[in-house]
């Protein structure tokens, strides 16, 4: 879905309009009933039902990727470096991954010292190359589990640095 669909699905029962979650007990009959339409042909009666059940909540799902994650003294690490889909299950081991890299490029240096610019450059660049890479896995995962089929036009795609 394009980010300009997300405005009507992101205004609850009430008529506020969320920008980044749409609490439970605010998603529309309208849409709770789209949803569940959806979940009977996607998903085993046992999941569809349990959509059924639920109290329905939505938040938007984004791959987002900075086009830079070092910047004068400042390095970004983790989800602060960019976001993928939860289904990649890939917070810690990114986090862990940004943070190991960064201490190898600046291991040795001292605040006395310059920055160590071209060990950050390729961190930097080793570090986006894998940031795109999950995102992308995660556009895979979704498409061959059933939670963003491209043609439903219903999830966001990757964007790149």
């Amino acid at each position: 879905m394009a980010e300009p669909d997300l405005p009507p699905l992101m205004t609850g029962r009430s008529g506020r309009r969320y920008a980044h979650f749409l609490p439970p007990g605010e998603v529309p009959t309208e849409t709770a009933d789209r949803v569940a339409a959806q979940a009977d042909v996607s998903l085993p009666p046992q999941f569809a039902q349990l959509v059924r059940l639920s109290d329905l909540f939505m938040q938007p799902v984004y791959d987002l990727a900075p086009r830079r994650m070092v910047a004068d003294h400042a390095a970004l690490v983790g989800d602060a470096a960019g976001t993928v889909r939860p289904h990649t299950a890939s917070g810690t081991s990114k986090a862990f991954g940004d943070a190991a890299g960064l201490a190898a490029a600046l291991q040795g240096w001292t605040p006395d010292t310059e920055l160590p610019a071209r060990a950050l450059e390729i961190w930097e660049t080793q570090r986006l190359g894998r940031l795109v890479s999950l995102a992308e896995s995660g556009l895979q995962l979704a498409a061959r589990s059933t939670l963003g089929i491209p043609e439903g036009g219903q999830f966001l795609s990757v964007g790149g640095p």
